[in-house]
């Protein structure tokens, strides 16, 4: 994905799924209405899950010329710096997919933001190293380096060499659906409609192997209540056919286990609220703390697994545990303590509003000016 900002101007890959990348250019769309957002993509077909961002007025969606044979040329080299000049466009900001080389030796003003500085989500080996090759091409170009916690900043610094001065850490916010209201009589309705427990523990997410579901299984088996259950969210995969179904049964706990594909997105928030807790059981990945901001806001109790970066998002409002006996021991603690559950649920509420989407927007304009401003001050 890329993003950048310059003379009112912002660009976004079109072809990128980033959750970061779309909450992103909905919060400075939001706040800094006066600019004007363009995203670039090399193909035409539609992306299903920018599709939200086209009804905003201050974005634009650019394509290649008819006349350009080769779109791939024109968006990873000058191709696209081209255009990006004639637009107005003052600063470009990549989004872990890398910068044009087109714009390197061109003192044109560049951000760039890894979501996943070494690239693990990419799959195969030969895929991450080339994205850390793209990468470590990006920092070297880019003017500033994004990271979105101060675990992944130092990573950045030690893996791609960076300049510590050039690094910032900017975080993520909050889905703006979190804030929706859930009328009274919205419980029974969404428990008939999905056959929900009376109790239960919510695991939304993929379910492979390293999503540490297993150890979420383990804990339910721990839990000192035996009539809470858990909901796994998620479609299901080999390895829930072949091995979570069959721990819960090795667990004696397949009466207290049910698998949903999905769930309404208008129904999210309420379901969340719905569970005893949400489980996060692998913390490691930044896909699973946007996971911790989401659920707090939700005003749901959050149980994760214990990390430096679950600790810098999820503050004083989770139950942190190193192993299931431990995280089944306090949960089973502040379950059976309502005004222990309370508080906890509070404090989460509250930590959230460091993961508003307006500082979000007001961080990343803040670098985009100041960039932009070296530039200037430079060519004086």
């Amino acid at each position: 994905m890329v993003v950048g900002y310059g003379g009112r101007k912002v660009i976004m890959d079109n072809n990128d799924t980033s959750y970061y990348g779309r909450i992103l250019i909905k919060a400075l769309a939001t706040y800094y209405p006066d600019n004007y957002y363009i995203l670039y993509s090399p193909k035409r077909e539609s992306n299903k899950r920018l599709t939200s961002l086209y009804n905003e007025d201050s974005v634009r969606v650019k394509f290649p010329r008819s006349y350009v044979h080769n779109k791939h040329l024109w968006y990873t080299r000058t191709g696209i710096v081209k255009s990006a000049k004639a637009h107005g466009v003052n600063t470009f900001h990549g989004i872990d997919d890398g910068i044009p080389s087109g714009f390197e030796g061109s003192n044109f003003p560049t951000v760039f933001t890894m979501t996943d500085p070494l690239y693990y989500s990419a799959g195969n080996w030969v895929k991450r190293m080339f994205m850390q090759r793209r990468a470590r091409k990006a920092c070297r170009i880019a003017k500033r380096v994004i990271a979105l916690n101060e675990v992944d900043r130092q990573l950045i610094i030690d893996h791609y060499h960076v300049n510590p001065d050039n690094v910032e850490v900017v975080h993520p916010c909050f889905f703006a659906g979190c804030d929706e209201s859930v009328p009274d009589n919205m419980h029974e309705i969404l428990r008939e409609k999905y056959h929900l427990p009376e109790k239960f523990i919510l695991y939304k997410g993929r379910m492979e192997k390293d999503d540490n579901i297993k150890e979420a299984m383990q804990l339910l088996h721990e839990l000192r209540n035996r009539k809470i259950s858990i909901v796994l969210l998620g479609y299901r995969t080999d390895f829930f056919d072949n091995i979570i179904k069959n721990d819960a049964h090795d667990l004696h706990i397949f009466h207290r286990f049910k698998q949903l594909d999905k769930v309404h997105h208008a129904d999210l928030t309420a379901v969340c609220k719905m569970a005893q807790a949400v489980i996060i059981p692998n913390t490691d990945r930044m896909r699973d703390n946007y996971k911790i901001i989401n659920a707090q806001r939700s005003g749901a109790l959050v149980i994760c697994k214990d990390s430096a970066k679950a600790r810098e998002y999820g503050g004083d409002g989770v139950i942190y545990y190193d192993s299931f006996a431990d995280g089944a021991e306090k949960l089973s603690d502040v379950l059976e303590d309502e005004n222990k559950r309370a508080a906890m649920i509070k404090a989460a509420r509250a930590n959230t509003e460091r993961f508003t989407s307006k500082m979000l927007a007001d961080e990343m304009i803040h670098i985009y000016r100041s960039v932009l401003m070296h530039r200037r001050l430079f060519i004086e």
